[in-house]
């Protein structure tokens, strides 16, 4: 029980520093940017919910002498999606046939694009838009950057590339949680289950399967965007491109089942990721729209066969 008391406060004290490092602007934080959140699941997934409480506590005791501004942005991208992964991961249940059976993980990673897409909500909403409502607030802070970023680049270049990343900026910061807090559980999972400590086995990511629910919303989202005008489309669309990430990781589930088992599996998995990388937009809708049709497929089999839908 103190060992793990002394792990949950080492963890707080080193994810509240990472997230200051971050804020100091310094190269090394810049590059841990993504593993904020690691000390903090590696406590939840071995030592459960409520050690995780204390570390998350800990780290925004940290954070604070930065100010309450930082603790609000810390608590989104350090606690919050860890106290949802690891409350959902640690779920089990007892089968009729008195074996265990844990919270898929399909389904919490639906739940997770669906907090992603409320977060990006909630943040349109608070945050002042003035004329042009929220999209027009996205392209001047968009615009403003890359005047900064980048002053010596032509007027025209800039103006092309502030309207392709303004029309998707919300949903670029919604997906970049969701894959923040993806990649942490799972490097976190992997961690504690080498130390031994893990409370749940590791899944088997190959198998991931979505909950037959997510489709309908994801569809919801699509027609909002495709019909509606103004911020609400605008949003709906946003929404529809975060929705998508569950089919994304869907899809490379299916190309590592695929590959799985074949000879220089190894060396063949690492080309497609290279070229995953290399044309990264076009890829990611491809491995999307794989990931679609093996959703759409399942589901005709649910349907045919009258089965249960999962969480």
């Amino acid at each position: 029980m103190s060992k793990g008391i002394g792990l949950s406060v080492a963890a707080g004290i080193a994810s509240g520093v990472v997230y200051l490092s971050v804020l100091a602007g310094g190269t090394l934080g810049i590059l841990l940017t993504y593993f904020t959140p690691l000390p903090l699941v590696m406590v939840g997934l071995a030592f459960g919910l409520r050690r995780l409480l204390l570390a998350s506590i800990i780290a925004s005791a940290v954070v604070a002498v930065a100010g309450p501004q930082a603790i609000m942005m810390y608590a989104v991208v350090g606690p919050l999606p860890m106290l949802i992964l690891v409350r959902l991961a640690l779920r089990w249940r007892q089968t009729t046939d008195g074996t265990g059976e844990w919270y898929p993980t399909g389904a919490l990673l639906a739940w997770l694009s669906v907090v992603a897409v409320g977060l990006m909500l909630l943040g349109s909403a608070v945050l002042p838009s003035g004329d042009g409502g929220v999209q027009g607030m996205v392209h001047r802070q968009v615009a403003a950057f890359l005047d900064e970023a980048a002053p010596m680049v032509s007027a025209e270049v800039k103006d092309s590339a502030t309207a392709l990343w303004s029309a998707m900026f919300p949903a670029m910061v919604g997906g970049a949680w969701l894959v923040m807090a993806v990649l942490n559980g799972v490097v976190g999972q992997w961690t504690v289950a080498r130390a031994g400590f893990a409370l749940r086995p590791t899944p088997v990511y190959t198998r991931l399967e979505l909950p037959l629910w997510l489709l309908p919303v994801l569809a919801a989202a699509v027609a909002v965007g495709l019909t509606a005008g103004g911020d609400v489309g605008y949003l709906g669309r946003n929404a529809a491109a975060v929705l998508l990430w569950p089919y994304v990781f869907g899809g490379l589930a299916v190309v590592h089942r695929a590959i799985r088992g074949r000879p220089n599996a190894g060396m063949l998995l690492a080309l497609f990721y290279v070229a995953f990388f290399a044309m990264f937009g076009w890829a990611l809708i491809a491995v999307a729209g794989l990931g679609l049709v093996r959703h759409w497929t399942r589901l005709r089999r649910h349907d045919a066969g009258g089965g249960q839908e999962e969480k």
